[in-house]
């Protein structure tokens, strides 16, 4: 029954305290990865083409913002920005003291989603525009950049189940997302500890099943994967390292 009676509590894990408090819980979490996925973004089209640059003062500066980034843990990011931006001087409010150090670590993961997908598009496809009288600019914005995004799609939701199971690291900061919020149910009913976390595992549960039931739809419209990647019965028997016993394959032939 405790299970059950943690329900009693649902505004608490999807809301937090609103209205009579800050907004907080499962709410939060999905729009601190929401802002810092767009932010991100716009860091990760910089970095992302920067790296892929030919210019050394260029490339440089951004394997090395996205190699550290990469290399460091969000939880110590996050404290980075929350000990020190004070100590510097500024004083931000509390959401974005969890924003900008989220934001940071996407920027690093999506500029390689945005690299990959630019250089994935073939060379030709720039030089074809250029003849047709557009600037680099139109060609790159134009020609170039929808067929990059259209690659990049899957790998942006991907990162975005991601980034919003990394929003679970500002609780340590005392911002009240879903964790903090499980936390607090669980120290003010000791008993019912264990219902608690089943309700905060549920919550992400829920957001990322949807998300990648979101993304698979998504790619079948795009077109990005061919009709066949969807059929859960297809069976490659070349991409296995231990071939498949005769008596299975004749099993398996006789259901196609």
């Amino acid at each position: 029954m405790n299970l059950f009676e943690q329900f009693a509590n649902w505004k608490f894990y999807i809301l937090g305290a609103y209205p009579n408090g800050p907004l907080g819980g499962l709410f939060l979490n999905v729009s601190l990865a929401i802002v810092s996925i767009i932010i991100g973004l716009i860091i990760g089209i910089f970095f992302g083409l920067g790296r892929a640059s030919c210019r050394r003062y260029i490339k440089y500066p951004s394997v090395l913002y996205i190699e550290n980034i990469r290399s460091t843990p969000l939880l110590m990011i996050v404290f980075w920005f929350y000990f020190f931006l004070p100590v510097l001087g500024f004083h931000l409010p509390l959401f974005w003291s969890a924003v900008i150090p989220l934001s940071i670590y996407a920027g690093a993961y999506q500029a390689e989603i945005v690299r990959a997908g630019f250089l994935a598009v073939p060379r030709g496809q720039m030089d074809a525009a250029l003849s047709t009288g557009m600037s680099r600019w139109q060609a790159l914005l134009f020609v170039v950049m929808p067929q990059a995004f259209k690659m990049m799609v899957p790998s942006f939701v991907s990162f975005f189940n991601s980034q919003f199971k990394n929003t679970s690291v500002v609780y340590i900061i005392g911002i009240v997302e879903l964790t903090q919020a499980g936390i607090i149910v669980s120290q003010r009913q000791p008993d019912r500890i264990y219902a608690a976390y089943i309700c905060m595992a549920l919550g992400f549960w829920i957001v990322c099943y949807t998300m990648s039931h979101f993304a698979q739809r998504l790619e079948r419209k795009l077109g990005i994967l061919d009709y066949e990647s969807y059929k859960p019965e297809i069976c490659r028997e070349d991409l296995l390292l231990i071939p498949i016993p005769k008596a299975v394959k004749k099993v398996l032939i006789s259901h196609k």
